[in-house]
């Protein structure tokens, strides 16, 4: 499977994916004090559950992604691809796509 998510994030870093491979309370835990820090959401730690940005099972703050809903529906590999870039979701890529919640080896 591609680990590279539609908005660049790298899945294979990112502690919601390694926290669900390895099925770790602790990565849980950060990742839940990290969503509601940075995006005010609460996530229970045991909702902490995704396969990739990619597949078919993504945390649920994650299913009603602008990245992955457009690309699907463009039929597009990744944000990057697209000739019209998008100032709306723009920001979110500078800000956060593979800079934060993840594992830096």
């Amino acid at each position: 499977m591609d680990m590279i998510c539609y908005c660049g994030h790298d899945c294979s870093k990112c502690l919601v994916y390694r926290a669900t491979l390895a099925d770790d309370e602790t990565m849980r835990d950060e990742s839940a004090r990290f969503y509601k820090a940075e995006f005010n959401i609460d996530i229970l730690p045991e909702k902490i559950r995704c396969f990739g940005g990619r597949s078919d099972e993504v945390m649920e703050a994650c299913e009603p992604c602008p990245f992955r809903k457009c690309c699907r529906e463009n039929q597009l590999h990744a944000c990057s691809e697209c000739l019209a870039p998008c100032e709306r979701f723009g920001w979110y890529a500078e800000q956060y796509v593979n800079k934060y919640n993840q594992i830096m080896e």
